[in-house]
């Protein structure tokens, strides 16, 4: 039985024949324990050749491993190395396994725990002309990363590229004799292993590091990586609660250190105090344009400014006082880009904005910069009802607030924590958190500063408050709340304006006043109309089901509303 993969023109044989292909291998060689890296190596290139998985996969039933148990040697892997502890879950073994890219920190993990190179995992390809390839092989057989398949011939299989990274410094060659060819037969191949020791010590080595460790995937690569991805549209995210709470293990506190350390002066552009003050005048400009007009207006702006200028300034050469301005500003526009990504409904990628964001934060000691984007990876929990996830997030915020003076940011975060308390139906730290909410936002000066929570206005933190209790089921306060946001403190977003309209009107519904709900979703209607928003999109879905419910059949208004509705110009994108 055969079932075609995501991959064109690859049908995969089911696991158990990959299985078998392994111990009519391993009988043939005698079944070495451990097995040497390169007898995994080429075992795995049988598998793909009859088989046709996905690499990875090829390389983990080479391994003789279930996805668990690849999981779990991972972790064991991470741990034995003491390296930084990852995410990494079943759910996302088997999405990789169909062709969905891991983040680049992931994939080096990856090739470290099979020894070997991107190229052999499918991360990767070699885009080198064969005349090239085939030179780079006579001059050092190491750089041989393509396993090449010959049907009746003997085939060398050199340990890859990486193997010499990782790996033993001496390695040796597995010889792989075909008795016959797959394509002829429909059958997996007979074939010998023998062995060739003494291979050149010899690899190659990076700048600023000794032989046999890889590159460091530290905050800069991966945030420059996840932006040259999105720019590709080559990868794609599946939101999760645990791929959420991996974010909490990010922070690496030696890594601008490591970096400003490591640079060569005069080897890349010099930074200073100017680009840094650059990225926050385009956050505020980029932002303004997005909370007006929708998350998905400008987000290839704010994308392509992050893989093209930020991510020279990221990778220039600058002291510890002016890395930790540009981590600062960096993370902001990441936090940025992950809240546009949110709002155009592309949530996985949002997710991963969000953890590159704390990470950054985090990393340039910023706890205010690194709460604000722990609150973003909280609310987007909230909104796909990750409600354990969301809650402990959103704990983890108000832990930054012992370091915090800015009334407005305590007040943000803590109402973040009361939101999803009450999603998750905890109506007493729900109460609580608000109640120190609005403490701190009563006692915030008229005019904002310069603090990154600044935005959080008392008419943001009316509406968030006024939602929060209409969770709990007070809805004369959540209208009051709601009256508040929009008449008294004024919203100055159009984006805003119309979400709040949208929500004063469910809950004059829900209060059985129907002529005060009309009122507002007509409001919502003209303000809508021409915003690249997600959420403004599903308002409207929102507000166009309700509309038909048997309770408002043949009242006056609805009729003319859900028409209006109906032609709408709104875009999730």
């Amino acid at each position: 039985m055969t079932v075609t993969t995501d991959t064109p023109n690859r049908r995969a044989h089911e696991a158990a024949c990959g299985r078998r292909i392994r111990e009519r291998a391993l009988g043939h060689a005698g079944s070495p324990e451990p097995l040497p890296a390169a007898l995994v190596a080429a075992i795995a290139a049988q598998i793909e050749e009859h088989c046709g998985h996905h690499r990875l996969k090829c390389r983990r039933l080479a391994a003789g491993w279930t996805v668990a148990h690849a999981v779990e040697q991972l972790h064991a892997f991470v741990a034995a190395n003491r390296l930084r502890p990852v995410g990494v879950t079943e759910r996302s073994w088997k999405d990789w396994e169909t062709g969905i890219l891991p983040i680049a920190g992931t994939q080096d993990l990856l090739c470290r725990l099979f020894a070997t190179s991107p190229m052999a995992l499918e991360f990767a390809r070699d885009y080198s002309p064969p005349d090239d390839r085939a030179a780079a092989s006579a001059h050092d057989p190491h750089a041989t990363a393509q396993l090449r398949h010959e049907p009746r011939t003997s085939t060398v299989f050199a340990p890859l590229l990486t193997a010499q990274l990782y790996g033993p410094e001496r390695s040796s060659l597995i010889i792989v004799e075909h008795d016959q060819a797959p394509s002829e037969t429909g059958m997996a191949p007979t074939f010998r292993f023998s062995t060739r020791e003494g291979l050149p010590e010899t690899g190659p080595r990076f700048a600023g590091q000794g032989p046999g460790r890889p590159p460091s995937a530290d905050s800069v690569d991966s945030v420059i990586r996840l932006g040259e991805f999105d720019v590709r549209r080559r990868q794609f995210f599946a939101a999760s609660s645990a791929a959420a709470l991996s974010a909490l293990d990010l922070p690496d506190p030696d890594s601008l250190t490591r970096r400003t350390a490591a640079a060569e002066a005069g080897a890349a552009v010099n930074v200073g105090a100017g680009e840094a003050a650059a990225v926050r005048h385009m956050v505020k400009t980029l932002g303004d344009s997005a909370a007006e007009l929708g998350g998905g207006h400008a987000r290839h702006l704010a994308v392509r400014y992050l893989t093209t200028e930020v991510a020279g300034w990221l990778n220039g050469t600058y002291t510890q006082a002016t890395g930790r301005e540009l981590y600062a500003a960096a993370a902001q526009l990441a936090h940025l880009v992950g809240w546009m990504a949110q709002d155009e409904g592309n949530q996985g990628l949002a997710q991963e904005y969000y953890k590159e964001s704390y990470g950054l934060a985090a990393d340039a000691g910023d706890p205010e910069l690194a709460a604000t984007a722990l609150r973003g990876l909280a609310v987007h929990c909230i909104d796909l009802g990750y409600r354990a996830a969301a809650v402990r997030l959103s704990e983890e915020c108000v832990r930054y607030t012992r370091h915090l003076h800015e009334p407005r940011a305590i007040a943000y975060y803590n109402a973040t924590l009361a939101n999803a308390a009450a999603a998750d139906g905890d109506r007493r730290t729900a109460t609580k958190a608000l109640a120190a909410s609005q403490t701190a936002i009563e006692r915030a000066p008229n005019v904002p500063g310069e603090s990154w929570a600044a935005h959080y206005s008392p008419g943001r933190w009316a509406h968030e408050s006024g939602m929060i209790l209409a969770s709990l089921g007070d809805l004369n306060a959540a209208e009051e709340h709601l009256h508040h946001a929009l008449d008294i403190h004024g919203l100055d977003r159009r984006r805003t304006r119309a979400i709040v309209l949208a929500d004063l009107g469910q809950v004059r519904l829900r209060r059985d006043d129907i002529d005060g709900a009309f009122s507002a979703w007509s409001e919502f209607v003209d303000c809508a109309d021409g915003l690249h928003s997600m959420k403004v999109h599903n308002a409207v879905q929102d507000m166009s089901a309700r509309l038909g419910l048997d309770r408002l059949r043949g009242v006056a208004g609805v009729d003319e509303l859900r028409e209006r509705a109906a032609v709408l110009r709104t875009s999730p994108a």
